[in-house]
């Protein structure tokens, strides 16, 4: 008996390493270069950066960000997310103001943009119908299939998520060390 229940364990330990494996690949290999290069054509489309897209589908989840918060979710320096945030109120896109909280804040309001909402809205019809077919296809307007499959999808978004937000923060240390280190030999330390 004890060895059925672990062939069993064994089995079931080899069959989830191995969907793992594929699964993994399938986002890493397939999903994120797509979903990136969706939203280079998006941004392309747009006639803006990559980092001026992210800023803005910040601010359209999420409402009025301080700049600060803007720098450290897209990974941009203070002066860089300066130079950005001008770009785009000058572009028409957002509205800076000073933040009542913070004296040298600023806080950054998505305005609306007739062309920049037609663009987005028209890419995001798009995806809407590839979705629509999907959702016909494996039965997803079923409420118990539909919430299964966008827990999963959340919990892999949340994974991702994680993944990039570690990667982040170490890139931002490392620089932190270098910008120390230069800081000290500048000031004659070791």
């Amino acid at each position: 008996m004890l060895d059925v229940v672990t062939d069993d364990h064994t089995e079931r330990k080899a069959a989830v390493e191995a969907a793992t494996e594929e699964l993994t690949a399938l986002v890493v290999d397939h999903l994120v270069p797509v979903v990136h290069r969706f939203r280079i054509a998006t941004a392309r489309r747009l006639e803006l950066g990559l980092p001026e897209l992210l800023c803005l589908d910040l601010l359209r989840h999420l409402g009025p960000l301080p700049s600060g918060t803007i720098g450290e979710r897209v990974g941009l320096t203070r002066s860089t997310v300066s130079k950005m945030l001008r770009r785009l109120e000058d572009g028409g896109h957002v509205r800076r103001e000073a933040s009542a909280g913070h004296r040298q804040g600023v806080e950054v309001w998505l305005v609306p943009h007739e062309e920049r909402d037609r663009i987005v809205a028209s890419f995001r019809t798009a995806v809407r119908d590839l979705v629509r077919a999907t959702v016909t296809t494996y039965g997803l307007y079923r409420p118990d299939r539909r919430a299964r499959a966008a827990g999963q999808l959340l919990h892999l978004v949340h994974a991702l998520h994680l993944v990039a937000s570690s990667e982040a923060d170490r890139a931002w240390w490392r620089a932190a060390i270098v910008r120390r280190r230069r800081a000290r030999r500048a000031k004659g330390l070791p």
